[in-house]
């Protein structure tokens, strides 16, 4: 579990509707909201007594404050770690920084101030369109260890080139890269950006020079291809790696923020449900944009199976995830693969786990 505490934040906002809903949703995100200002005047006063406090805090504010003006405010600025200012009419306002319009939703809002406090000195959209990009993009986490998320990635990117949709596998998992391993290549990484791995699908590995400017990376990847996988290894401490500035966790930020699903991949065992219920927790508090499933992978046989397949429901549902797979155990034909460092279908296209990816892929692709 990560260390990161999600930052203190201080507001100062006139309309106290705007300012109630921002301040009750980071409230209830886990956010400390250390002082809401009236006026500039209690702004300023503030953050000079308790300039400590102010350093490592993102001021949101209102240009309608009573008293502020875009100098008191930049003066001000110096003193905050951050800062984002919301309006009703952002396109009226003029000679203040970083001017957004008032979120509709938790999710919108969340999502936005994440991004100030990631990078507070680089100014970028953070809510890019979806209806401009040609790409369904689609991480994979793993809640736990030995969840099988690697192979399932790998294998899901295989079967949706084999369906003639260009794919992308982009191997996340700053922890412990494993795609390059599972199929024995070299040089993942390429100028390009990515490597071309068999006809329709390219693979490729983040570096730390791609994760610093993963926004620009990924608005080329998904006009460059159909679907994009991304395998994110483990998600756990998801909510304290969503506001880390680290650059380890720029893929997961993004998947959260611009993805269009996000699948947990967990196992049926008493360690696997463990863990599973510790990440279930964590999203019930914290707000992302992506649409959330789940796949119980490596369910066992027969009656165990079942009950492993009842607790992981009752787990995963209340959450409303917009799926819910269940992938059953085939030591023989995983063991095959890995041998002969192939993907499902190149072992043995009639296994039954390589039929249930490829019918996951066929889902995607209508």
């Amino acid at each position: 579990m990560s260390n990161v505490e999600l930052p203190t934040v201080i507001t100062a906002i006139s309309d106290p509707e705007i300012e109630g809903f921002i301040a009750g949703a980071l409230f209830a995100q886990g956010w400390s909201v250390i002082f809401r200002a009236i006026d500039c005047d209690s702004l300023e006063n503030y953050t000079r007594t308790y300039l400590e406090n102010t350093a490592s805090a993102l001021l949101i504010y209102s240009p309608d404050l009573s008293g502020l003006s875009p100098e008191r405010l930049e003066s001000i600025s110096r003193m905050a770690k951050s800062v984002v200012g919301f309006a009703r009419e952002p396109q009226k306002i003029s000679g203040y920084l970083d001017i957004h319009a008032v979120p509709v939703t938790t999710t919108d809002l969340v999502s936005l101030v994440r991004g100030f406090v990631r990078a507070p000195m680089i100014r970028q959209n953070t809510q890019l369109s979806h209806h401009s990009r040609r790409a369904h993009v689609l991480a994979v986490g793993s809640a736990g260890s030995g969840t099988g998320c690697t192979t399932l990635a790998l294998n899901l990117a295989m079967e949706l080139s084999v369906l003639e949709k260009s794919t992308l596998l982009i191997d996340a998992n700053f922890r412990a890269p494993s795609v390059a391993a599972l199929l024995a290549i070299r040089h993942v990484q390429s100028d390009a950006g990515w490597r071309t791995l068999a006809p329709g699908l390219c693979v490729a590995e983040i570096s730390q020079n791609q994760a610093l400017s993963i926004d620009s990376y990924m608005e080329r990847a998904t006009t460059s291809f159909d679907n994009i996988i991304i395998d994110l290894g483990s998600i756990s401490g998801l909510s304290h790696r969503l506001t880390d500035r680290r650059w380890t966790s720029t893929m997961t930020t993004w998947s959260c923020d611009q993805g269009d699903e996000m699948m947990i991949v967990a196992r049926g065992d008493l360690l696997g449900i463990h863990r599973l219920e510790q990440v279930v927790s964590l999203l019930g508090m914290t707000s992302i944009r992506s649409n959330i499933s789940f796949t119980l992978n490596m369910r066992s046989q027969g009656r165990k199976g079942e009950e492993e397949e009842a607790k992981f429901l009752s787990i995963t549902t209340p959450l409303r995830p917009t799926s819910v797979r269940v992938i059953n155990r085939d030591l023989r034909a995983a063991a095959a693969a890995q041998a002969e460092k192939a993907t499902f279908i190149e072992v043995n296209d009639r296994s039954a786990l390589r039929k249930s990816i490829a019918k996951i892929a066929s889902e995607m692709n209508t």
